[in-house]
C-alpha cells in the first residue's frame, strides 16, 4: 500500500465516510455478465454445496448439491447451464492482415465471470482443476461434459492471474480500486460490508453501515442477514442451521423416509437460497456502481485482447479438446511468468497515463515522477543508416524519488505516444537532472514535428511507457534443450504463449 493510499484509509476512517480514489473503470464490463456465487462444504477443498449464478439479476439460477451421494446429476446441470451462457457468444468478426499478422476472425463479445471476492477466483481455479478430467460418459456430447466445465473454469481462473485481464474479476477488488474506506484490506473482502462503505443509507455513516452489515444476526434494510458472500459459508451458520439440516437427513437416509428427506431437501433448497441472495443482491448493486465509471481506453485494448484468447481456446476445443496438463513443462511456465510480469508492468504504466490517482501513488515509490522542463535542444540528432535522425533532448528537474536506468523509456499523459528515453541522470540542487531524447513523433531533420518537443518551464509528469515492457525473445519448442524441458509437444498451456496483446 502507497503512502498516499493509507492518508486516504486514515482520512476515511477519521471521517467514517468512503474516500474517492479513480475516477475510471480499468477493467471492461461486458453488457451480459455472469454472476457466479458459489459455496463451499466445510472441510473439502472444492466440492460445491450451492451455487447461485445468471446474468439477470431477476432470475437467479440456485443449484444446491444433494446432502449425500454422488452429485453428478448436479454437476451435469450445472455444466449444461454454464456451457449454453459460454456458447451463446457466436458472432464473429474478420480482421484484416497487419503487421505481418495474417487476417483471422475474432469474437465480437466473449463471457465474463464476477464473483463476489477475491478468494473465490483460486476456489474457481481448485473446482476447474477437480472436474477438468472427468471422464465424459459414453454417448454423451464432450462439448457439454462437466471435463468441459473444469476447462473453461480453469481457462478464466488462469487469465484471472493475468494483469489486466477481465475474463474473471472480483467484485470486492473493482470496488477498492474505486474508493477507499476506513477499514482494513482484509475487511474489504466482505461485500456487504465494503458497499455500505460505499453507498450506506441516508442518515448513516460508511462506518456504523459497514458494523451492521458485518453482524450476521442484524437484517439489513431489506430484512435479510447479510452473510460472508463464500465461498466458505459462515461457522455460525453451519453449526446452528446447515449443520443440524444435514444430519436430520442422514438420519432420515438410514431410516429410508423418503418422505422426510424430501422436506429436508427442500429446506436446505430455501436455506440456500436466502442465505445467497443478499450476496446476489450486493452483487448486481455492486456492477451498478461500477458501471457508472468511464472506460479507460486501455481497458478497451486489453479486452480485445482477451476476445483473442478466447476466440483461440475455443478452436483449439473444438480441434483438440485435451484438458490443460495438471500443471505446465518448464518451456510454459517460463513463458508464462515472462508474460505475467511484462503485463504487469505494462498494465501498471498504462493506469498511470490513464488515472491520475494512480500516477500520484506511483510518484510515491519512484515509479514515476515529475518535474520542470529547464532545457531544450530541439534540433539533437544521431546517426543514422540514411543519414541523420532527429532526436530532439530536454533536461528535466525534479525533485520526485528516481528509481530509473538509462535507457528507461517514459511517457506521460500528456502525449502517452511521445517516448522519452532516459540518456543521463544527474543529482543536483536537491533534486535530479534528468536528460531525456524523445524517440516516437519526432518528424525529420527537414520537416520536424515541435508539438512533440516541450517548452522550457513546461511541467512533465513521466512514468515508464507501456512499451517499454516488452517480451523477450524465446526459443522455439523444437530448439529447447532437454535440460530446459524440450521439445514439446503443443498442448493449452501453448496456445497463448504467442498471442500478443494489439497495441493501441
Amino acid at each position: 500500500m502507497s503512502r498516499l493510499s493509507t492518508l486516504l484509509r486514515l482520512e476515511a476512517a477519521e471521517t467514517q465516510t468512503v474516500q474517492d480514489a479513480s475516477l475510471v473503470g480499468h477493467f471492461h464490463l461486458t453488457e451480459r455478465p455472469l454472476i457466479f456465487l458459489p459455496l463451499n462444504r466445510s472441510g473439502t477443498e472444492a466440492t460445491l454445496l450451492a451455487v447461485m449464478f445468471g446474468d439477470d439479476p431477476a432470475r437467479p439460477h440456485l443449484l444446491v448439491a444433494p446432502p449425500n451421494g454422488r452429485p453428478t446429476a448436479f454437476l451435469e446441470e450445472l455444466a449444461d447451464r454454464i456451457l449454453t451462457h459460454i456458447d451463446s457468444f457466436q458472432n464473429t468478426e474478420r480482421l484484416p492482415a497487419k503487421g505481418g499478422k495474417p487476417a483471422r476472425e475474432r469474437h465480437t463479445h466473449a463471457p465474463q465471470l464476477l464473483v463476489a471476492n477475491r478468494k473465490s477466483i483460486p476456489y474457481i481455479q481448485r473446482l476447474g482443476r477437480s472436474l477438468r478430467f472427468t471422464d465424459t460418459p459414453e454417448g454423451s456430447d464432450p462439448a457439454r461434459s462437466v471435463g468441459r466445465l473444469g476447462q473453461w473454469l480453469t481457462f478464466f481462473a488462469d487469465h484471472a492471474e493475468h494483469p489486466g485481464s477481465a475474463f474473471l474479476l472480483a467484485l470486492t477488488d473493482l470496488l477498492t480500486t474505486r474508493w477507499i474506506t476506513g477499514q482494513s484490506s482484509l475487511e474489504d473482502e466482505h461485500l456487504a460490508a465494503l458497499l455500505a462503505w460505499i453507498d450506506p443509507p441516508p442518515g448513516t455513516t460508511g462506518l456504523s453501515a459497514a458494523i451492521e452489515a458485518e453482524n450476521p444476526q442484524v437484517p439489513g434494510p431489506d430484512g435479510q442477514l447479510r452473510r460472508p458472500a463464500g465461498p466458505a459459508t459462515d461457522p455460525s451458520f453451519d453449526s446452528l442451521e446447515l449443520d443440524p439440516l444435514l444430519t436430520a437427513y442422514d438420519e432420515a437416509a438410514k431410516e429410508g423416509n423418503t418422505a422426510v428427506m424430501a422436506r429436508l431437501t427442500d429446506r436446505l433448497h430455501t436455506l440456500l437460497r436466502n442465505y445467497l441472495t443478499p450476496t446476489w443482491d450486493d452483487a448486481w448493486h455492486a456492477l451498478g456502481l461500477l458501471r457508472s465509471l468511464t472506460p479507460t481506453q486501455d481497458s478497451q485494448r486489453r479486452w480485445a485482447a482477451d476476445r483473442d484468447r478466447f476466440t483461440a481456446y475455443r478452436s483449439y476445443l473444438a480441434d483438440d479438446g485435451r484438458p490443460q496438463p495438471a500443471k505446465d513443462d518448464p518451456v510454459s511456465a517460463a513463458r508464462r511468468l515472462a508474460r505475467m510480469e511484462l503485463a504487469q508492468g505494462a498494465f501498471n504504466a498504462h493506469r498511470a497515463l490513464e488515472d491520475r490517482f494512480f500516477m500520484a501513488e506511483r510518484r510515491t515509490t519512484g515509479e514515476a515522477l515529475a518535474g520542470t522542463v529547464t532545457d531544450t535542444d530541439p534540433h539533437h540528432t544521431i546517426p543514422g543508416a540514411r543519414g541523420p535522425l532527429l532526436r530532439p533532448r530536454l533536461t528535466l528537474h525534479t525533485t520526485d524519488p528516481v528509481r530509473l536506468d538509462i535507457g528507461s523509456l517514459l511517457a506521460g499523459p500528456h502525449n502517452p505516444r511521445v517516448h522519452l528515453a532516459v540518456r543521463a541522470i544527474t543529482p543536483r540542487d536537491h533534486g535530479t537532472d534528468l536528460l531525456l531524447e524523445i524517440t516516437t513523433l519526432t518528424g525529420t531533420v527537414k520537416k520536424p514535428r515541435t508539438d512533440s518537443v516541450p517548452a522550457v518551464d513546461d511541467l512533465l509528469e513521466l512514468t515508464f511507457a507501456p512499451e517499454f515492457f516488452r517480451r523477450p525473445p524465446f526459443p522455439s519448442r523444437e530448439n529447447t534443450p532437454w535440460t530446459h524441458g524440450g521439445p514439446q509437444h503443443n498442448h493449452p498451456a501453448a496456445i497463448l504463449e504467442t498471442t500478443e496483446e494489439p497495441q493501441p
